[in-house]
């Protein structure tokens, strides 16, 4: 490359530029460059967590996992979900049991300062270390085939179904349904039923086959006048 040159992973930090602490107070730091507001944030974000970690108390790994678990969940199936969860709740046992292990000096200087370094300076993919990861673990997560947003079994693979279906009864169900139906108009019934002229409505009302009267009949169709109803009950 020419003189004077230098190679951009990405244009992110052209467009967005990095926030430096030079100074405090009229005074410089001794630090080329400044020191990043990134760095104090991951830095101090660090040090909570070695805390946390280092703490011994059950609840960390819990969160931890409810956590990953949900996450997963929501990237993936319920599977990805558990295989977070369990993971997450493993890890951060471990790394408990590695910090408390630790002297202070190392876990609460050595560490922060390594782990804010190495999350500031660090650029995989010309993205920062917090995005690569998310995309890095929701691309593991996320099944390999999808279909309306849910995870499908890998080609080959035997599928359960677990979907409740649901029926819709229609005009060739075996049994009446509650319904009115408003003329003008003919209704073909595919069983005859007892259709009776109602006395404080205008209409008529169909009912399931039963004794009948002078003011009931026997039908398979009804015609059915311009507002006049037919009501049918089971």
């Amino acid at each position: 490359m020419n003189e004077g040159h230098g190679s951009v992973r990405s244009y992110q930090r052209i467009f967005s530029p990095e926030r430096r602490i030079h100074q405090i107070e009229g005074r410089p730091l001794p630090v080329p460059g400044g020191v990043p507001l990134r760095w104090l944030g991951w830095a101090l974000g660090s040090l909570v967590a070695v805390l946390a970690l280092g703490s011994g108390s059950p609840l960390v790994p819990a969160l931890a996992a409810a956590a990953a678990g949900a996450g997963g969940l929501a990237i993936g199936d319920r599977t990805a979900g558990l295989l977070a969860a369990a993971a997450a709740g493993a890890g951060t046992l471990a790394l408990g049991a590695l910090l408390g292990a630790l002297d202070w000096p190392i876990g609460l200087v050595l560490v922060p300062v390594a782990f804010a370094t190495v999350a500031t300076r660090a650029t995989p993919d010309g993205r920062r270390p917090e995005r690569f990861a998310l995309s890095w673990l929701a691309l593991r997560l996320a099944p390999t085939r999808r279909s309306l947003g849910r995870g499908l079994p890998g080609s080959g693979e035997p599928r359960r179904p677990a979907a409740v279906l649901w029926v819709a009864p229609d005009e060739q169900g075996p049994r009446l349904r509650r319904s009115r139906i408003v003329g003008p108009g003919v209704v073909h019934l595919a069983d005859p039923v007892r259709v009776r002229r109602r006395l404080l409505r205008r209409g008529l009302l169909a009912r399931r086959p039963g004794p009948l009267t002078r003011h009931a009949s026997l039908l398979s169709k009804v015609e059915l006048a311009k507002g006049e109803t037919l009501e049918v009950r089971p």
